[in-house]
């Protein structure tokens, strides 16, 4: 079951994130809980009401301060991130116990900046964001299927699984860029008309 929300949630954020922001936040949120009770070792249904609860708060939040919503929807992007990379780089949480202060430090950080950059380039941002947070929820589903070597995607133990882990979400995080974009390249890369 966890694979498969995941997978669900990271396609909708990875390839739709940009054209719904609320819609973005809330499975932010979702994601952002559901990972972070996963790598504290939460059993299925605490990540659940975990990520449930997250996903309701971010969005409670995000209509209070509509005014702030490119900021508040960077951080919600910018935790999924935080929370992917401090799984990639904390050696803890490949068995369940991550060392939380990193993650109370971390995790927020990535947020905060991630915020910040929204607010300043806006849609921009948020495309490339809402697609690299997506592909990073699809790649810890991916992870989490029953399969041979597929946990190397979820929490990479070896330099071979994490550079594949890392190529794999690159690859998913340009890929729903491109559907965000209708498969046009971004306004900086078009020419004006001579």
């Amino acid at each position: 079951m966890t694979a498969g929300v995941l997978i669900l949630l990271g396609a909708v954020l990875c390839f739709l994130g940009r054209r719904s922001l609320r819609i973005a936040v809330l499975v932010a949120g979702f994601g952002l809980g559901w990972l972070l009770a996963d790598v504290f070792g939460a059993d299925t249904s605490t990540e659940l009401l975990v990520a449930a609860s997250s996903a309701v708060i971010v969005f409670v939040i995000s209509l209070i301060a509509a005014r702030f919503l490119f900021f508040i929807g960077g951080a919600c992007v910018g935790a999924v991130l935080g929370a992917r990379l401090f799984v990639l780089v904390d050696s803890g949480s490949r068995d369940g116990h991550g060392d939380w202060l990193l993650a109370v430090v971390f995790v927020p950080a990535v947020a905060v900046l991630c915020g910040f950059v929204a607010g300043r380039f806006r849609e921009g941002f948020l495309a490339w964001g809402t697609a690299a947070a997506g592909a990073a929820l699809i790649c810890s589903g991916i992870g989490r299927i029953d399969l041979s070597g597929a946990d190397e995607i979820w929490r990479p133990e070896t330099t071979v699984g994490a550079a594949v882990s890392a190529m794999l979400w690159l690859g998913l995080t340009v890929a729903g860029h491109r559907v965000q974009q209708g498969g046009r390249p971004s306004a900086h890369h078009q020419r004006a008309p001579a």
